[in-house]
């Protein structure tokens, strides 16, 4: 019992001294990033793909932010108060390592010999399957429409459940004053309700 005592004492008194390092998050505001604009959506028929036109004045000051971001990249990262490489593999390496000797005393209790462990393996083993079977179909995507930027985005009944969109655009620059965005026209096709 003392030494349970003594060991979570110790760990306690370690990891006070590996959160002292850490920073007191910034309070001081921010100016504002980004460049204020008008955004003209387009439906065109004759367009084979989703194209995004932004005037190069923007771009200009798109640039000039970009540059100014990278000055201060350095600072940014140390504010943040960020988890670095080391930090990721040193804790994956005790993470696997305290997997492997929790396994190794699970088994080495002699408890799984009992009618009971078995059944306690046997049920741990289709949880993990269940488990991973949910995670393989919980990942399944939106319909093809949701995955391609079309004019079918402005179809209440398709884009209501997902409300996000993805898919390939080109991007170019013009000399107009603001941000135009072309979506190809897609004919609505009948569903089977119809």
């Amino acid at each position: 019992m003392r030494r349970n005592f003594y060991c979570t004492m110790l760990v306690l008194l370690v990891s006070a001294a590996a959160f002292a390092d850490i920073p007191r998050p910034d309070k001081s505001p921010k100016p504002q990033s980004g460049v204020p604009s008008t955004l003209e959506i387009k439906l065109d028929p004759n367009a084979k793909e989703a194209t995004l036109i932004i005037p190069k004045s923007q771009v200009k000051q798109l640039r000039a932010e970009l540059d100014a971001l990278d000055d201060d990249s350095g600072n940014t990262a140390a504010a943040t108060g960020g988890i670095s490489r080391i930090q990721t593999i040193v804790s994956g390496a005790f993470l696997s390592l305290a997997f492997v000797f929790g396994g190794m005393w699970f088994v080495r209790s002699g408890r799984s010999a009992t009618k009971a462990g078995k059944a306690l393996i046997a049920m741990a083993v289709v949880a993990g399957i269940g488990s991973a079977v949910t995670l393989v179909f919980a990942n399944a995507g939106p319909p093809p429409e949701a995955r391609s930027i079309t004019s079918r985005l402005f179809d209440k009944n398709l884009f209501f459940p997902y409300r996000f969109a993805s898919g390939k655009i080109k991007i170019e620059t013009s000399d107009k004053n603001f941000v135009q965005l072309i979506v190809p026209e897609v004919s609505a096709t009948p569903s089977a309700k119809e």
